[in-house]
C-alpha cells in the first residue's frame, strides 16, 4: 500500500509530517514500532502503509483512549479507523500511557510518542531509552519545533517548552506540529 493521506482526524494534516514519518518507516525498516499516543490512529495508519509495503513489521499502539482527560478517541473508533484501511494485521492496540510503558519499556526498533509532548516528557523518554538508541532504535515525537513550543496550553498549563528540553533532539520536519528525532 502506497501513501496516502489517511481521512482520519489528525493535525498532521496541514502539513508534511504524515508523509516524513511514512518515509521514515520505509528508510529504517523497523520490525517492531512502539506508538504511545495514537489517538484517532492517523499516524498508526501511516505507519503502518509503509510496513504494508514493506510487506514486514508490526506495531504496538498505545493510548489511553477514554482515560485521557482531555480530548480523546475511544478505543473503539481507533480500531474501526485501522480497519477501514485494511491495516489490522500490523497493529495490536492495547491501553496504555507513557508511565507504564517507561517503567517497564518493551523492546522496539522505532518509538514515536505524541502524548502532549513537553521538555519534561521529552527528558523522560530519552532517560529511559537513550542506551536502547546508542544500540540503533529510532524515537521519533511530535514537537521539537519553535512554533509547536508557542501552542496555547503549553503557557497556560505551565509546561516547559520541547525546546528547554536537556535531551539531544533534531527537527526532521518543521511543518506543524513539527517531527522530530531523539538522539
Amino acid at each position: 500500500m502506497q501513501y496516502t493521506d489517511p481521512d482520519i482526524e489528525s493535525s498532521y494534516h496541514t502539513g508534511t509530517i504524515g508523509k516524513t514519518l511514512y518515509e521514515q518507516v520505509l528508510k529504517l525498516k523497523p520490525q517492531k514500532i512502539v506508538e504511545i499516543g495514537t489517538l484517532h490512529g492517523y499516524t498508526t495508519v501511516i505507519m503502518a502503509m509503509a510496513l504494508d509495503e514493506l510487506g514486514e513489521g508490526h506495531i504496538n499502539a498505545y493510548d489511553l483512549f477514554e482515560e485521557y482527560p482531555y480530548k480523546h478517541p475511544t478505543f473503539e473508533g481507533t480500531t474501526k479507523n485501522i480497519e477501514r484501511y485494511g491495516l489490522s494485521k500490523y497493529v495490536t492496540l492495547a491501553k496504555k500511557d507513557l508511565d507504564s510503558w517507561l517503567a517497564n519499556p518493551e523492546d522496539f526498533d522505532m518509538l514515536y510518542f505524541d502524548i502532549s509532548n513537553t521538555g519534561d516528557t521529552v527528558d523522560a523518554v530519552y532517560a529511559s531509552v537513550k542506551d536502547r538508541i546508542k544500540k540503533g532504535a529510532i524515537v521519533l515525537f511530535e514537537g521539537g519545533s519553535k512554533e509547536r513550543d508557542q501552542v496555547e496550553w503549553i503557557s497556560k498549563y505551565n509546561k516547559r517548552p520541547i525546546g528547554e528540553a536537556k535531551a539531544p533532539y533534531t527537527v526532521i520536519d518543521s511543518s506543524f506540529p513539527s517531527l522530530s528525532m531523539l538522539g
